[in-house]
């Protein structure tokens, strides 16, 4: 296509969500790594899963996750 220009890589990419009365549960992907900060509320901790590991983080937490090279 003429014109068009490659997007650069993001180093940094990331969303708020609402998830089981959590409200700005924060998503991001720095350099692979995907991490969850779950903002404080008196809601239950939420369990992560990615591939074959799981995490629980508590209210005021935030969890970065490893992935597994392949």
């Amino acid at each position: 296509m003429a014109g068009s220009v490659p997007l650069p890589a993001l180093s940094e990419y990331g969303f708020p969500l609402r998830y089981r009365g959590h409200w700005g549960v924060g998503v991001r992907l720095r350099s692979g790594q995907p991490e969850v900060a779950v903002p404080e509320s008196r809601e239950s901790p939420i369990r992560v899963v990615l591939t074959d590991q799981a995490v629980t983080v508590a209210p005021g937490e935030t969890c970065t996750l490893v992935v597994p090279a392949r």
